[in-house]
């Protein structure tokens, strides 16, 4: 992925904190290893999927993760379409849902980000922390990123987003995030991504989604090590969703 150079600028972090001791026991589940008409063969199941990866992990049981999956995609919990996929909203309910069932409740479950989300999942916060996100995985925390695919227009510095996609935080180290990317292009076998990342300094986000345009300003972009869909420039996290039990 190419980045302008005086569109960004990269993160250095004055302390290098960081936590890969859960890495290795997250699980990291392919969404095209589900299969069957009713799922679409998994094409749309990254949110299930990457979420799945976090509660199996969080309740100390992956022996049954492909019922979580489809249990998670179902319209009683996040409503997965095999066209559009999973929108914040319904990842939101479908972790609170699954949260009660095995964990009695949660501590704290909030969304930060422009995509559009119900008030009571608020943070309050339309750009993503990046100290936040990198401190927060522990044995009893989980974190989801919302993966927003963008054309960049040099002209009008404008990323048009043109898709979007859920990948598991499993550990951060230095200036990388650690994810377990449910994509088929990010392999089949069991893999800790390594990705680096920049801060957006200007330039305007632009699409179809409620909530944009909006100020680029301070939004992560992923890079080195991340595994970009075709005919996307760049990969930017439009939100972020955090789970405390």
């Amino acid at each position: 992925m190419k980045c302008a150079v005086f569109i960004l600028s990269i993160v250095t972090c004055p302390v290098c904190f960081g936590d890969t001791s859960f890495a290795d026991k997250i699980p990291d589940f392919t969404q095209t290893d589900v299969t069957g008409i009713g799922s679409g063969d998994g094409q749309q199941y990254c949110a299930p999927v990457a979420i799945s990866n976090s509660i199996v992990w969080l309740n100390k049981n992956d022996s049954q993760q492909l019922e979580l999956v489809n249990k998670l995609a179902s319209k009683q919990y996040m409503n997965t379409s095999l066209k559009n996929g999973t929108g914040t909203t319904g990842v939101l309910r479908g972790v609170e849902k699954i949260s009660t069932e095995l964990f009695g409740g949660y501590k704290k479950l909030e969304y930060e980000g422009w995509r559009k989300h119900p008030k009571s999942y608020s943070s309050g916060v339309k750009v993503p922390n990046i100290k936040k996100v990198k401190s927060f995985i522990s044995k009893n925390t989980a974190a989801w990123i919302n993966v927003g695919w963008y054309k960049f227009n040099k002209g009008k510095n404008e990323y048009e987003r043109i898709g979007g996609h859920w990948i598991t935080l499993v550990g951060t180290k230095g200036n990388e995030f650690i994810f377990h990317d449910p994509a088929p292009r990010a392999g089949k076998s069991f893999s800790n991504e390594y990705v680096e990342y920049t801060t957006i300094k200007n330039g305007t986000l632009v699409g179809q989604k409620s909530g944009l345009p909006t100020s680029a300003k301070g939004y992560i972009s992923l890079e080195k090590g991340m595994h970009v869909k075709s005919g996307a420039d760049f990969a930017i996290v439009d939100g972020i969703v955090y789970l405390e039990i």
